[in-house]
């Protein structure tokens, strides 16, 4: 009896010992969420023409069809996740993102340079301004500059063009251009021929790179305007 009981000890130790030697199961891996951004509808970007300001034409041969600055309070502003209020009042809670014209002069510009300063929310990946439907016409040409703010050192951003079509529907990407802080403003003279004929809705965003903090996003969208030449 007594060396049954030993042979019983034996083989229950042993039992005992593989269960503690067995590895523990992986923890669930937990799925990042998706990102908060309009739907995306596939649209080949036509090739954007960066050039000097030297380069563009006078004013005298054509005329400002669109212009962003003047018309940014009637843009509908959006962050990907909910709409927002248009030009709110001085207080208002900007943690949505955020659109405000900006003094020129503090950013090293001429006094009147029409300009406007961009910022995603602090829980949002990206910032967006709808504006009012547009008829394009053949040699419409979207121009503007674009950099950041001065105070914007770690600044690393998309500026985007992209527009709804006649049905509603986002087309997105467009064109985009991508800066960082420190690097030559990048003057834009953008061909929108390939649109011709269409109503649109055009949209100007901004969408931080992965990883950068909004607040240090502050994109400038310096002078932004549709132009088209006199026939």
């Amino acid at each position: 009896m007594h060396k049954k009981f030993v042979i019983i000890s034996i083989v229950l130790f042993f039992i005992l010992s593989c269960s503690l030697m067995t590895e523990p199961p992986s923890p669930t891996a937990i799925p990042t969420p998706p990102s908060a951004t309009p739907q995306i509808a596939t649209a080949v970007p036509p090739t954007a023409t960066v050039v000097s300001p030297t380069s563009t034409q006078p004013a005298s041969l054509g005329t400002t069809a669109l212009d962003f600055v003047a018309l940014l309070c009637d843009a509908k502003w959006m962050n990907g996740a909910q709409h927002l209020t248009a030009c709110p009042p001085a207080g208002a809670d900007h943690s949505g993102g955020y659109a405000i014209l900006v003094d020129p002069t503090t950013e090293g510009l001429p006094a009147g340079t029409p300009v406007f300063l961009t910022i995603a929310g602090i829980y949002s990946d990206a910032f967006f301004l709808r504006y009012p439907t547009f008829n394009v016409h053949t040699g419409d040409r979207f121009r503007t500059t674009l950099r950041c703010q001065n105070a914007s050192p770690n600044c690393d951003v998309d500026f985007r063009l992209e527009y709804y079509d006649a049905n509603g529907k986002y087309q997105s990407p467009f064109s985009i251009w991508h800066y960082i802080a420190g690097q030559p403003a990048v003057n834009i003279d953008f061909d929108l021929s390939s649109l011709a004929g269409q109503s649109l809705d055009f949209v100007l965003a901004i969408q931080p790179e992965s990883g950068g903090l909004a607040q240090n996003n502050g994109a400038l969208w310096i002078a932004p305007h549709i132009y088209r030449q006199n026939p």
